[in-house]
């Protein structure tokens, strides 16, 4: 099986933004490279990416909140597909539309919040998942 590394490329740079519980910048930049993997044991979806000018390559672990995964009974298959569709279409609409991604990590409860730019109105779409350096 390959891995898939997609680069933004310069014509539309995505700004990327995460935050953590306190309202500080954790990482800040225009995203370079990035690429989706997945966890068969945990469900969860890993977004790995480096920022321009840097060679730092960080991990985002997204999986289902706990309440959607009792809402709805889902196969890991689903749960991956699921994820990555919303990833996929947030990161379009950053590209296209020139938005922010805007993600707020809380490592206390092991939430993380992704904005959610498909929606006209600030709404936040909630997974479980870390940010790992």
């Amino acid at each position: 099986m390959g891995t898939y590394v997609l680069s933004v490329g310069n014509k539309q740079p995505i700004h990327m933004e995460i935050m953590n519980a306190a309202n500080d910048v954790v990482v800040s930049g225009q995203l370079n490279r990035y690429r989706l993997d997945y966890d068969m044991e945990t469900s969860v979806v890993i977004l790995h990416f480096s920022l321009q000018g840097s060679d730092k390559m960080y991990s985002l672990q997204l999986g289902e909140a706990d309440t959607a995964l009792e809402a709805e009974a889902m196969t890991p298959q689903e749960i991956f597909f699921t994820i990555v569709n919303f990833l996929g279409e947030v990161i379009h609409k950053a590209k296209s539309f020139g938005r922010t991604l805007a993600m707020k990590i809380d490592d206390a409860t092991s939430r993380v919040y992704v904005k959610d730019l498909l929606q006209t109105h600030d709404t936040y779409r909630v997974f479980t998942g870390k940010l790992v350096y």
